[in-house]
Parts: C-alpha cells; sequence; structure tokens
C-alpha cells in the first residue's frame, strides 16, 4: 500500500472524523429542541487489501447516520400516551358531572325532594286550606322542573362531547396527512431504505405526530423497508406508505350522538382508547347513564305519586277529562303503549252531583291476562261510554275523553288495583313519563279543588293525601326495594365514586407515562457530558490522523531526495 496508501487512509479518517464532529455539533444544537432524537455516526472499517503475505487494513468509512431509539419502548410509551389520553377526558367529564350535581344538589333535587313531601304534610295539616293546596302545587314544579334541569344540563355536557368529536376527527386528519407526507419525504432522502441514514429531522416530527395521533385513539404502526410506517386502528388502516384515509363524523341513531367513520368505508373506526374513545364512553357511559337514571327516578315519582293520586277525589269532581297519554285503539291494553302497562284488575267510577254527594258507582274492568278478549281502550272506553250521564270517546290519537252529560253532576275515580287510571293518565298529579318531560298536571294547575286529597269520597277523609306522605322514601318494588329518594342518595354516592376511581386511575396512568417518557428520553436524550467526551475523541483522532499524513509526507519528502 505504501505511503501513498496511508496518506490517503488517513484522509479517510479525518473525513469521518469530521462527520462524527459534525454529529456531535447537530446533537448538542438540538439539546433543548422537544421532540429530537439524539443521531450516532455509525462507522465500519475499510475493505481490507492485500499486500505479498499480508492483509492490510484501509482505514474506516461512515455507513450512515442513525437515530438512537428503542422501538419498542416508543410504542408502549405511545400506548400509555393513548391510556392517559383517554384517561384524563374521563376524568374531566366525571369532574364535571360532579359539579354539575353538586350545584343541583345546593338548592336542588335532594332539598326539592324534601320541600315537595314538606309541603305534603303542611296539607295534611289543613287539608282545605287553598293556600296550602297550591303550595303543593308549586313545589310539585320546582321538584319536576328541576329534574328537568339536571336532565337538560347533563344533555348540554353530552353534547359538547359530540362537538369535541368532531373536532377529533379534523386532527386525526391532519396528522395522517402529515404523517403519510413524511412518509414520501422519508422514502425519497433514504431512498426506499438503500441508504444507511435516517432522515432524522423528517423522522423526529414523524415520531411527534405519532405520538400526538396516539393521544386521540389507539393505534398500532409498523415501519417497513423503505422507511415509511403503516398506521392501524382496529382492523383498519388510517394511512399506508405515501397512502391516508379521512375520516368524518357523522350522527349516529343508535347512540343518539355523533361516531367516526372512515370515508372511504363508511365504516366506524373502530376506536377503544383516546380522547375519541373517551368521549364516546363519555357521552353514553358517563352522562348517558346519569341521564338514564334520571329518567328511570322521574319515571318512578311520576307513576308512585300517579297510582295513589289517580283514584282519590279532591274538594269537587271532574265535568270532563282527557288522559295525559295516548294509546293505541283496537290493540290488547298491554300493547297500548300507555305509560306504563296495566295490570288484570278494574276501577271505581263515581258520578256525584255538584255537592260532591255519590249518586252511583260503577266497576270497570280493566282485563290483561295476555289472552284473547283482554281489554282494549275501545272496550275500556265503551264500559264508560254505557254509564247513564257521562259520555266516554278516544281521540284521534288514542286519548281517553270522558265527560258528563249533565251540569249538576260531576264523576270522580276510586279503588284502581289496575293501575289504568296512571297509565291513562286520568285524575294524575304528575304528567310526563320520565326527566324530560315531567310536569304538573296541567288540570290540577288550573282547578287546585281537583287535587285529591280523600280516598272515600269528595271531602269524606284524607287517606289518600296521608297515603302521599313520605312516599318519596317507602322502598318501591320497581327500584329493587330502594326509594325514590333513596336511588336519587345512590346516584350521587356513585358519582363520587368514580370520581375518586378515575383520579386515582389516572394519577397512576400519568406516573406509568411518566415513567417510560424518562427511560425513552435517556435513550434518545441529548447527554451533553456524553457529547462531550464524543467531541474530544473525534478530536483526538482528526489530530491523530493529521499527524500520521504529516509523518508520512515527511517520510515520502525524505524518499524523494535520496
Amino acid at each position: 500500500m505504501g505511503l501513498f496508501g496511508t496518506i490517503q487512509q488517513s484522509a479517510g479518517a479525518l473525513n469521518t472524523a469530521q462527520v462524527g464532529l459534525q454529529v456531535v455539533g447537530n446533537n448538542i444544537a438540538n439539546a433543548n429542541t422537544d421532540g429530537f432524537i439524539r443521531q450516532r455516526l455509525e462507522q465500519t472499517p475499510a475493505v481490507a487489501v492485500r499486500e505479498g503475505g499480508l492483509i492490510l487494513g484501509t482505514g474506516v468509512r461512515a455507513t450512515g447516520v442513525k437515530q438512537v431509539i428503542d422501538q419498542a419502548l416508543a410504542e408502549r410509551m405511545f400506548n400509555a400516551k393513548t391510556a392517559v389520553a383517554g384517561s384524563e377526558a374521563l376524568q374531566s367529564a366525571y369532574n364535571q358531572l360532579e359539579e354539575l350535581v353538586s350545584d343541583l344538589d345546593g338548592g336542588g333535587l335532594s332539598e326539592q325532594f324534601s320541600l315537595f313531601n314538606n309541603a305534603l304534610h303542611d296539607l295534611s295539616t289543613q287539608p282545605n286550606d287553598a293556600a296550602m293546596r297550591e303550595f303543593v302545587v308549586i313545589q310539585g314544579e320546582s321538584l319536576a322542573s328541576s329534574l328537568q334541569t339536571a336532565r337538560t344540563k347533563a344533555g348540554e355536557l353530552a353534547e359538547q362531547w359530540n362537538g369535541d368529536m368532531s373536532d377529533m376527527a379534523t386532527q386525526i386528519n391532519r396528522l395522517t396527512e402529515r404523517i403519510a407526507r413524511l412518509n414520501t419525504e422519508i422514502a425519497t432522502i433514504e431512498g426506499g431504505g438503500q441508504l444507511g441514514s435516517d432522515a432524522t429531522g423528517l423522522r423526529d416530527q414523524r415520531y411527534r405526530d405519532l405520538e400526538e395521533l396516539a393521544g386521540y385513539i389507539d393505534i398500532n404502526f409498523q415501519e417497513e423497508e423503505n422507511g415509511t410506517v403503516n398506521v392501524f386502528v382496529g382492523g383498519d388502516y388510517l394511512v399506508s406508505n405515501r397512502n391516508y384515509r379521512e375520516v368524518y363524523a357523522a350522527f349516529d341513531e343508535s347512540a343518539d350522538g355523533l361516531e367516526v367513520r372512515i370515508v372511504e368505508t363508511d365504516a366506524p373506526l373502530q376506536v377503544k382508547g383516546g380522547q375519541l374513545g373517551a368521549a364516546i364512553e363519555v357521552r353514553s357511559g358517563v352522562f348517558g347513564s346519569y341521564i338514564d337514571n334520571l329518567d328511570y327516578m322521574a319515571e318512578a315519582l311520576i307513576r308512585g305519586v300517579n297510582e295513589v293520586h289517580s283514584q282519590g277525589q279532591g274538594r269537587t269532581g271532574f265535568d270532563s277529562i282527557e288522559a295525559a297519554y295516548p294509546g293505541a285503539t283496537g290493540t290488547p291494553i298491554g300493547d297500548a303503549g300507555l305509560s306504563f302497562e296495566p295490570k288484570n284488575g278494574s276501577f271505581d267510577f263515581h258520578l256525584v252531583d255538584n255537592s260532591g254527594e255519590l249518586l252511583s258507582t260503577t266497576r270497570i274492568e280493566v282485563r290483561n291476562l295476555g289472552q284473547f278478549g283482554d281489554s282494549t281502550l275501545d272496550s275500556i272506553a265503551a264500559q264508560l261510554n254505557d254509564i247513564t250521564g257521562v259520555t266516554a270517546s278516544l281521540s284521534s290519537d288514542g286519548r281517553l275523553r270522558i265527560e258528563s252529560d249533565s251540569p249538576t253532576s260531576q264523576f270522580t275515580f276510586g279503588e284502581d288495583t289496575s293501575g289504568f287510571l296512571a297509565a291513562a293518565g286520568l285524575n294524575t298529579f304528575f304528567t310526563g313519563t320520565s326527566a324530560k318531560d315531567i310536569a304538573v298536571n296541567q288540570v290540577i294547575q288550573d282547578d287546585l279543588d281537583l287535587l285529591a286529597v280523600s280516598a272515600g269520597g269528595v271531602n269524606q277523609d284524607t287517606d289518600t293525601l296521608y297515603a302521599l306522605l313520605d312516599l318519596i322514601d317507602q322502598p318501591v318494588d320497581d327500584l329493587d326495594g330502594r326509594s325514590i329518594r333513596g336511588l336519587h342518595e345512590q346516584m350521587l354516592s356513585t358519582i363520587g365514586r368514580e370520581v375518586s376511581l378515575q383520579t386515582s386511575a389516572t394519577e397512576g396512568l400519568n406516573d406509568f407515562y411518566a415513567t417510560l417518557q424518562s427511560q425513552h428520553l435517556a435513550i434518545t436524550g441529548v447527554n451533553i457530558d456524553e457529547e462531550s467526551i464524543k467531541l474530544i475523541s473525534y478530536q483526538r483522532a482528526f489530530q491523530a490522523s493529521s499527524r500520521v499524513i504529516s509523518t508520512a509526507s515527511e517520510m515520502l519528502e525524505i524518499l524523494m531526495n535520496l
């Protein structure tokens, strides 16, 4: 190889040291750059040559500049980011719900239950006092309004998360488009994987985009030999080499809200984690469950109060009445679609004069045995219509109407073992079927004397009123033995427990994510001391190679002068 070969060999070492210095300088320059992954110069001995019986090395060559990263650790960190983002979103939703029930509870549901029950107790001491009767109606309206307000606010919060899902779809498109574009640039610069170097700046940006995308959805990604990455969600791909799939937010009737779909296939994105997965859970599992429980509680309140009230009498009878709930005509009563299904039984229909004296009582049969011949709305209307002095009919939407034929007679109801009166909405205190539409019956609001107090006749006793006292605190079979107030207290307890559990889960996931970030940073981050050592090493290598060239030149000059 000779002295010329030695000079050439050292020149190669000088070039490699210069590249090493450039890599170290780039690392130091980006020591404080977020998301920067440090680089390492890959070196390999040059191909040896044979001279006689000797095989001599020809120096060193730089084979590439590579990022220093643990791919498996990065994937674990992205998965942890997905879990943290989802958990934080759930915690935010539970905090919103806790704030909602706390605000309401300060002067809302718990207090309104008590105020309504206290108004009934006050009326029981003076059942003929018009002001007391009005106060019961007012407190009933306040209770109904509180339930409606709670449901409305919960629905508004759920709708906000629907809007967030639309924004998330936009962000997902932004990130997948950029990842696909970076794939193209990386594959081009790296020669489709043929070069030994990484497109470091572009790869840094792609890793940052992948981590941000992992905050929205749970992703899996695979790197191809040409340097591109494929991104999958569930069984669908969002990015493949240079291509990406757009998503959009569309209304989902089954979930009563938005869902994110893939434009190309119109199939829902199979998301289980991240902010988007949490938003779906928030809508149905957090606010959706709270709304369902409110509706369940309101339904129990409506039915419980109405079943007692509907078979009582006020200070006067009815001249006419129309049922609050429509039903299907011509079908068995069990399938008529009333507010709830009546039982097999009967109720009493009383004719009274204007002073409340009983004129006649007719028992109306309500047959519901699941057999041929069961009662229908038509048959019940026919039984009532057969009573002398009244006319019964059905409206176009199946509401039962009853009218007195004489200005000197009225009618009342009593002894309902079937629950038909409450199911149809006759002589009820509340109307509606859930927290969405619960209200005090307008008939009572217009005539306070129709507030049912007696069970044995107009102005005969206060048995119906006493049956209403503390009704909200009595065990209900349909509520698995819980009371209406007890169900509300259980709701508050459950929310408090869920908030605590979610807070603990979020803290734990944040700690785990921080640990993985630290491990990732220990590998990918720039250590100034370590880079300084490399700097000195390249400097010494450069100086030594220069000295070799200088020495070889002197020897060559001596040789030439011989």
